[in-house]
């Protein structure tokens, strides 16, 4: 074989030719002289390969020289047939079965796809009647931000259910249902971004149109080309308002005051004629419209149940809005009365925080709406009593004014801390616990702030920001070691992962602070708590559940057991589901058991099922963030 390769060698020498004849010399040396070498053995001394006597076998150590008896090893294919004890039988092939694949379904586009959405095939395994039938049913009102967030992935994911043979064409298709869904929970973009997928289904479905343009209206600014060209397919006064309002915001009707109502440019034009003539009209809507195309400003005594358009308008006009507007329970509107800067800011500011609860509006706008807030005479000055006896918005509001104005790092820790006991659970992981995180961020996890430190660490950690709230953590175990913080040791280990060797607390040290002189609710929220630790894989002991019971229980309740207020049916979707690893019929369930209560008000049974759930089927990060946002209320 040494001899096969210098030959080798020496070739390659050869065909470098004179740009390296030293070289070539050099290997043309290295070849022995004699007879030429065969590289192949005769053809009558060709015979197949003995396995028994490791004859023409592979080497077991293929840098060890070959004996005197090895043959060479052979380079090409012998030409005998092979013996079929060393050739293995091969079973042949199944029948191939052939399936005719149905159309693709024009309601399967999505703006995500694979990870950024919900995976490739999300809804796998459910069939379509069933996910049209639960799909209305979604949250819009949660004010949980990792609810919100599961969902509009899900809504926006890329794919479709299957119909089930032989099922007739709904009434209304996924992908219109999908847009409407996504208007109503406060995401007109996202909304807006599936329907230029979808012109087949927008254009068959009205509603659909009619809830995407609505949303459009009360976010701001609508785009008015898009808002025409979906009109196209339909008729009616809705749209004729609509299109009347862009043409008056671009200036193309009327030009200047009108002496009375209904007359001047505004009354000539046809569209007003044509509108003020059709029954069931808006005219809260006809008289906005009428001082935007130049007549008298309007001013409403009573704006209970005012249109998107009728708002947009006012908007638009920066006109004021008389107090029963706060009688409204939608935050979709109540987000458009606060961003109108002509409104009273009392009622900017109400309107503001109970929109930004509910997810409508960000920290950014609610900000804006609280400096707005007046303040009258001392009160910033006698903020601690007005907190004690009024827990509004107004009141938060006034405390944020004053820490922007306050420059002692005393009064600072002083407002902050105010600022933190004025939060409610459901505030936590939203906007208005944004806005106070913002304000703990001007300070410093020092030993003068140490007082701050497990309500700051609470907040923190609910709005993901892990690592501002291990500071303040760190800080509550070195200087506050309470039952206070205690409860927040399953916060922190679901917001950070479990410690090395669990920590300066531990499971068991927890227990013993947690349970000390504990009654039936704090055994209950402790239970609560262990049930998220565990859905979150932390190893639970019995030992542990053992101890939360109630000593007065003689038949204590399953750990896993379905509370009486879950909905059994959704209960066990989601077990079945989540087994089977179906995920868009996981994340349904799990949707609609949280509802609008969402984690911090949902029973931590539910919450842990369906945390265990998502896991289960790969949406780890969401996992964590419902529980995050559940533990974070239990650690209050």
């Amino acid at each position: 074989m040494f001899a096969a390769a210098s030959l080798v060698l020496a070739l390659s020498g050869a065909l470098m030719g004179a740009a390296t004849p030293a070289l070539a010399q050099a290997y043309t040396q290295a070849v022995p002289s004699g007879p030429p070498i065969r590289l192949f053995p005769p053809p009558e001394t060709t015979a197949a390969p003995d396995v028994g006597s490791g004859v023409g076998r592979v080497l077991d150590d293929p840098l060890a020289s070959p004996g005197p008896s090895a043959a060479p090893l052979a380079l090409t294919p012998p030409v005998h047939t092979p013996s079929f004890d060393v050739v293995p039988t091969v079973a042949p092939p199944s029948a191939i079965a052939v399936e005719s694949l149905g159309p693709l379904d024009p309601d399967g586009a999505g703006p995500l796809a694979g990870a950024a959405g919900l995976g490739d095939d999300p809804w796998r395994g459910i069939p379509r009647a069933e996910v049209l039938a639960l799909l209305p049913e979604l949250p819009t009102l949660t004010p949980s931000p990792a609810v919100k967030e599961l969902q509009r992935r899900l809504l926006l994911s890329r794919g479709s259910p299957a119909a089930a043979p032989g099922e007739p064409e709904p009434a209304r298709r996924f992908g219109a249902l999908r847009v409407e869904k996504l208007a109503a929970m406060g995401d007109p973009r996202g909304a807006a971004d599936l329907a230029a997928l979808l012109p087949e289904a927008m254009t068959a479905d009205e509603a659909a149109a009619r809830a995407l343009t609505d949303a459009e209206l009360l976010a701001g600014p609508l785009d008015c080309a898009a808002a025409t060209e979906r009109a196209k397919p339909f008729a009616g006064p809705y749209w004729q308002r609509v299109e009347l309002f862009c043409r008056l915001r671009a200036g193309r009707i009327g030009g200047g005051p009108s002496t009375e109502a209904g007359a001047g440019p505004a009354g000539d034009d046809l569209a007003f004629e044509m509108l003020r003539e059709q029954p069931g009209g808006d005219p809260d809507f006809l008289r906005v419209a009428e001082a935007m195309a130049g007549g008298p400003a309007p001013r409403p005594r009573s704006l209970k149940d005012p249109s998107p358009l009728t708002l947009a308008a006012l908007r638009a006009l920066q006109a004021a809005l008389p107090p029963d507007v706060l009688s409204l329970t939608d935050p979709a509107r109540l987000a458009a009365v606060a961003s109108n800067t002509g409104a009273d800011p009392a009622t900017r500011v109400t309107a503001a925080e109970r929109a930004a609860v509910a997810l409508f509006l960000d920290s950014r706008r609610l900000e804006e709406a609280y400096r707005a807030a007046p303040a009258k005479g001392d009160e910033l000055l006698r903020l601690k009593d007005a907190a004690a006896r009024d827990r509004t918005a107004r009141t938060r509001a006034l405390v944020q004014q004053a820490m922007l104005a306050a420059m002692g790092g005393g009064r600072r820790v002083e407002l902050a801390g105010l600022a933190l006991e004025l939060l409610d659970p459901p505030m936590l992981a939203g906007p208005v616990g944004a806005v106070v995180a913002d304000m703990l961020d001007t300070l410093s996890p020092t030993p003068d702030a140490a007082a701050l430190a497990p309500a700051a660490a609470r907040l923190c950690f609910a709005l993901g920001r892990a690592d501002k709230g291990k500071r303040w953590y760190d800080l509550a175990l070195r200087s506050r070691p309470t039952a206070e913080v205690a409860r927040l040791w399953p916060l922190a280990v679901i917001a950070l992962g479990p410690p090395p060797g669990g920590g300066a607390l531990g499971l068991a040290g927890w227990l013993d602070e947690s349970l000390r002189g504990a009654d039936p609710e704090a055994r209950a929220r402790v239970a609560g708590q262990l049930g998220l630790l565990q859905a979150m894989g932390v190893a639970v002991p019995e030992e542990a559940w053992r101890r939360t019971a109630d000593p007065e229980e003689t038949t204590p309740t399953p750990a896993d057991a379905r509370p009486p207020t879950a909905d059994p049916a959704l209960w066990q979707r989601l077990v079945e589901a989540s087994a089977d690893r179906r995920v868009g019929e996981t994340a349904l369930a799990g949707l609609l058991l949280l509802g609008n209560a969402g984690p911090a008000g949902t029973p931590p049974a539910v919450v842990a099922r369906v945390v265990g759930a998502l896991r289960a089927v790969g949406l780890d990060s969401d996992a964590r963030a419902i529980a995050r946002e559940a533990a974070a209320a239990l650690a209050g």
